[in-house]
């Protein structure tokens, strides 16, 4: 038997791939799933926040402590803003208002006991009744 011998090839370098430089994003892997006819299949899941279907891009991924990896069970929107605080109005923007009260309004208000009503009775119009004219000395303090 005869054997054909080729002479040893030079492998051929596999080309590198360029490193990301500091800071940049990873490539991200296309998300699509499809059917058995060969359709694309739009997954939308329900925020347990803010009660909104969205697509399954919204979600991200979580790694649990089994090692098992799940989607996250908040949309991007209700992730982002969980964490950062509420905005406290500074006291230098805070306005102070003085509202000056009247003696006349520091007088106690007068209470006029009115007698009960049968319901049949036609209602009468209301009347404004005067507060009685209060002297200085008998409001002065001692």
């Amino acid at each position: 038997m005869l054997y054909k011998v080729t002479p040893m090839m030079v492998p051929v370098a596999p080309e590198k791939k360029e490193a990301r430089e500091p800071g940049q994003p990873r490539k991200r892997r296309k998300s699509s799933v499809y059917d058995a006819d060969g359709h694309e299949v739009l997954i939308s899941l329900m925020c347990l926040k803010c009660k909104t279907l969205r697509p399954l891009a919204q979600f991200g991924l979580r790694k649990m402590a089994d090692g098992a990896i799940r989607n996250q069970p908040w949309c991007r929107g209700c992730r982002s803003g969980a964490g950062t605080k509420k905005p406290k109005k500074d006291e230098s923007q805070a306005v102070t208002v003085t509202v000056s009260v009247p003696v006349a309004a520091a007088v106690e208000p007068v209470l006029q006991v009115v007698a009960s009503v049968p319901l049949d009775v036609a209602p009468v119009a209301p009347t404004l009744v005067d507060a009685p004219a209060a002297d200085a000395t008998a409001t002065a303090p001692v």
